[in-house]
């Protein structure tokens, strides 16, 4: 451990990043702690095709405007070259490889003490979180999935929809990855098999060319149930009803399943093509698997009491696009800092009573877009901590 630092920045993705441009903007010197072996490396390693549904205008990070070269729809490799530019422009610098183990508050010291998988230590007056929602990658423990003859993948480690050509592969999620994930394979597989256990909500990414994130900054202050009924009938005129190919349409709205699930809507429209045309094929959720053959409901609204209800699928792979948990409750040391499913119960310059000065960025999720508001997020914690080390900094024993 060498000499306090004013604040660490963990994580050196978007929010990270964004965190660390502002504390340096108005004075601070951050440590920055990335654990992969580059900055950017996260989001080099996404899958192919990857574009921002926000589009390029919401989707602005401090200091960071996108070029209109990049297009309405920035893609994968213009992100990472947003991200890996970062610290260059901001003039700070970022510690790769360092993969942190934990988080502790020192009250002899009113420090924080933070400890890396290797044994490193390092210390702050103040902490910024930035590790993200999609730090453990979570896959179900389907009964019998020991016995799979084929592959089993989560979302986070597909790259390339080529490398299963000729495959029979099953998805299993409803989120924007596991859509994209679908329509991709379903250009090369074999097959391609939806396995849904929730109908998800799907909307537009677009409306006359304004990005559905635009339309989510303009109602963010309306009430949750006049937005629900634009979302509503937006889908009804855009997405059309889709119960015929096995995706009802949800029983609960919009923001009654983002407040319970943190999902946002799908917004690959390509999928909902995909789905017309039969190149995926949507089933319930799996039941069991027996060596290559994966049985599962025959639809989401199938009732699992009845066996009728069950189909048997010859399966190559699997795709989990199941999620992911923050790994919050075991990186910081502090009770009641995370829920029981593992999320800040404070976010952005929101302060826990028995975390002072620390802060947890990137957590956000709006229908108005996650990198708008990681920019916003940014700046005030930036300037809460400027404020609380200038009026009160912390006397070391």
């Amino acid at each position: 451990m060498s000499g306090v630092h004013d604040v660490a920045v963990i994580g050196a993705g978007p929010a990270g990043l964004s965190a660390a441009y502002e504390l340096k903007r108005l004075g601070l010197n951050p440590l920055v702690l990335e654990k992969t072996a580059a900055v950017g490396d996260v989001w080099r390693n996404h899958y192919d095709g990857l574009r921002l549904n926000s589009g390029r205008a919401l989707s602005r990070l401090p200091g960071s405007p996108i070029p209109r070269s990049a297009g309405s729809w920035p893609s994968r490799d213009e992100v990472v070259r947003i991200l890996e530019t970062f610290p260059e422009r901001g003039g700070f610098t970022v510690k790769t490889g360092i993969n942190i183990e934990k988080v502790e508050y020192d009250r002899l010291r009113d420090t924080w003490s933070i400890t890396s998988h290797d044994g490193k230590k390092f210390e702050s007056l103040a902490v910024v979180v930035a590790t993200g929602g999609a730090h453990t990658p979570v896959t179900p423990e389907w009964v019998g999935a020991e016995t799979f003859s084929g592959e089993i993948i989560h979302s986070s480690k597909f790259k390339h929809a080529k490398t299963y050509a000729g495959k029979n592969v099953l998805v299993v999620g409803s989120g924007n990855s596991a859509a994209e994930i679908a329509s991709r394979l379903a250009e090369h597989a074999k097959s391609v098999t939806l396995s849904v256990r929730t109908p998800p909500h799907i909307l537009p990414k677009s409306i006359f060319g304004i990005p559905l994130v635009g339309i989510g900054l303009a109602t963010r202050y309306l009430p949750a149930a006049w937005v629900d009924g634009l979302l509503y009938v937006l889908r009804r005129l855009f997405i059309g009803n889709l119960t015929q190919y096995g995706l009802p349409f949800p029983v609960t709205r919009v923001s009654q399943q983002f407040a319970r699930t943190q999902v946002v809507p799908i917004l690959y429209y390509p999928f909902v093509d995909d789905i017309r045309a039969g190149r995926i094929r949507v089933v319930g959720p799996i039941r069991k698997i027996e060596g290559q053959t994966v049985h599962a409901l025959n639809s989401v609204e199938a009732k699992p009491s009845d066996q009728q209800n069950e189909i048997a699928l010859n399966v190559d792979v699997i795709v989990a696009g199941t999620g992911f948990r923050t790994g919050l409750t075991k990186l910081i040391q502090i009770p009641g800092i995370t829920s029981p499913d593992d999320r800040p119960v404070v976010l952005g310059e929101q302060e826990f009573s028995d975390a002072p000065r620390l802060y947890f960025i990137g957590h956000v999720n709006p229908l108005s877009g996650q990198l708008r508001e990681i920019r916003l997020e940014a700046g005030k914690i930036a300037r809460k901590i400027k404020k609380q080390l200038a009026e009160n900094r912390p006397r070391l024993p």
